[in-house]
C-alpha cells in the first residue's frame, strides 16, 4: 500500500503559492478569516491549519501524514495533533503519492514559463555518481513531451555528459529535469 500523505484543499493551496522559488513566506489571504470552514475550527485547529499551509508550500502539497512528524514541524506536542476537525471541514484530504505525482506531472506540462514546482521535503542523502541502471521517470517523460523534446535522445546525452564528467548529484531525477529545461533554452539560442 502506498505511503499516505495529506494535502490541503486545492483552492487554498493555489492561493498560498508564490511566483518566487523557495520564498521564505506564503500568502495568507484575508478571505481565509471569512471562510466558514476555517471559522468552524477551534483556535488550536486554526493554528494547525495555518502551519499545514506552510508545510504544503514546502512539500508541494504532499505532507507526510504522521503525528510525530507534524508535531516536530509545527512545534506542537504530537499528542495535540488531531486532524479530524480539519478533515471534517473539508480543509484537508488524505492522498497517496501516486495521485500527487500525477498532479505534479500535469502541472509541469501546463507550465510554459519554466517555473519550478516547490520541491517536496526529502531525506537528506549524499551526492553520488551516475547510478547504475538509472532511467528517467514518467514525470521527466511528460515534461520532455510538454517541451517537444525527444526524451530518449536527451537522456542519452545527459547520461553520456555526466558520466564523462564524473558529475555527482543528490537527486538524479531533478538533475535530468534541469537538463530538459536547459535543452529548451539551448535550442532557442541555436543548439547545445
Amino acid at each position: 500500500m502506498a505511503q499516505k500523505f495529506l494535502s490541503i484543499r486545492e483552492s487554498d493551496y493555489e492561493r498560498i503559492q508564490s511566483k518566487r522559488e523557495n520564498a521564505p513566506w506564503i500568502r495568507l489571504h484575508r478571505s481565509l478569516y471569512r471562510d466558514p470552514d476555517f471559522l468552524s475550527l477551534s483556535t488550536h485547529h486554526r493554528y494547525l491549519y495555518t502551519g499545514l499551509l506552510q508545510l504544503a508550500y514546502d512539500t508541494g502539497n504532499r505532507i507526510y501524514n504522521d503525528s510525530t512528524y507534524l508535531g516536530q514541524m509545527l512545534y506542537v506536542p504530537h499528542t495535540e495533533i488531531d486532524l479530524k476537525p480539519l478533515y471534517r471541514s473539508g480543509l484537508l484530504e488524505t492522498t497517496n503519492l501516486s495521485r500527487v505525482l500525477s498532479e505534479q506531472i500535469r502541472t509541469d506540462q501546463n507550465r510554459s514559463d519554466g517555473e519550478v514546482s516547490p520541491t517536496p521535503t526529502k531525506v537528506v542523502q549524499r551526492a553520488s555518481g551516475f547510478p547504475e541502471g538509472f532511467q528517467f521517470n514518467e514525470r521527466a517523460e511528460a515534461m520532455a513531451k510538454g517541451y517537444a523534446l525527444n526524451v530518449h535522445k536527451e537522456f542519452a546525452a545527459f547520461r553520456d555528459h555526466h558520466t564523462a564528467k564524473g558529475s555527482t548529484f543528490k537527486d538524479w531525477d531533478a538533475a535530468f529535469r534541469t537538463w530538459l529545461r536547459n535543452a529548451v533554452k539551448f535550442a532557442a539560442k541555436g543548439g547545445r
